[in-house]
C-alpha cells in the first residue's frame, strides 16, 4: 500500500506492473497519451478537461479520483522585479511554430519592438534585425532575462497542458501576452498578469497597452 509515482507517464509503466501491491498513480499529466493508472493528478483543468474529452460532457461519469496539483517552482531560480524593466520583449521555448515563433517574428515586425529569443532552435529559423536570438539559457541568463523583459510572449498553438514558462514569468514580475486556450485561461488573467490573444490584432494590443498592467 505504498505509493509509487510513474513521473514518464507509460515509458516507465512496466516497472509499476511488476510491483501489484503498490498504489500507482500518475503525478503531473500534461502529455497527449499513454494514460493509464487509476489514480491521475494533472497539471491544470485544461488538460485534466481534455483528457475526458466529450464523453464526459454527455454522461455522467465523472472521475472522482483525479485531481488538478500545478508544477512546482524552485524560488530561488527566479528574481521578482515589477519595476525596473528594460526595453526588450522575451520569447523563451522551443523555437519553432507550435509554440508560435511565427507569430513572435510579425508581431515585432508589425510594431518596431526589440524581442530577445531564448530557446533551442532545430529547424535554425532566421530572424529579423529587431529579434536578438541568444540560443540556451542558463538558470541565471534565465533568471536576468524574464526579470528585466517588459513582457514575455507564449502564443502557443496547441492546447498548453500547463505553460511552465508563463508561471515563470509571474514569478519574476513579467507580465505574459499569451493565446487564449489550455492552462493559459487558467493562469493568465486576462488585464491583470497580462493578455490572452486570439487574433494579430490582439497581439498588437497587448505589445501597445503592456504598461497597464502591475
Amino acid at each position: 500500500n505504498d505509493f509509487i509515482l510513474p513521473f514518464w507517464g507509460s515509458g516507465v509503466r512496466p516497472i509499476c506492473d511488476a510491483h501489484p501491491d503498490l498504489i500507482c498513480v500518475e503525478p503531473g499529466i500534461g502529455y497527449a497519451g499513454g494514460h493509464w493508472a487509476r489514480y491521475k493528478v494533472f497539471e491544470s483543468y485544461a488538460i485534466m478537461h481534455a483528457f475526458g474529452g466529450m464523453d464526459r460532457v454527455g454522461h455522467c461519469n465523472p472521475g472522482w479520483y483525479d485531481v488538478v496539483i500545478p508544477n512546482y517552482f524552485d524560488l530561488s531560480e527566479f528574481e521578482f522585479t515589477p519595476k525596473e524593466k528594460e526595453d526588450y520583449f522575451l520569447f523563451v521555448g522551443r523555437v519553432y511554430e507550435g509554440k508560435g515563433i511565427h507569430i513572435v517574428k510579425d508581431i515585432a515586425k508589425e510594431t518596431g519592438i526589440h524581442v530577445k529569443v531564448a530557446g533551442q532552435n532545430p529547424e535554425n529559423i532566421k530572424f529579423g534585425d529587431n529579434i536578438e536570438f541568444l540560443g540556451y539559457a542558463d538558470i541565471d541568463t534565465r533568471k536576468e532575462l524574464m526579470a528585466k523583459a517588459k513582457a514575455s510572449f507564449l502564443p502557443t498553438l496547441y492546447t498548453e497542458p500547463f505553460g511552465g514558462v508563463q508561471v515563470e514569468n509571474l514569478i519574476s514580475g513579467t507580465p505574459t501576452i499569451t493565446t487564449d486556450w489550455g492552462a493559459f485561461v487558467e493562469n493568465n488573467v486576462q488585464g491583470v498578469t497580462g493578455f490572452r490573444c486570439r487574433t494579430f490584432a490582439d497581439f498588437v494590443n497587448a505589445v501597445h497597452n503592456i504598461d497597464n498592467i502591475d
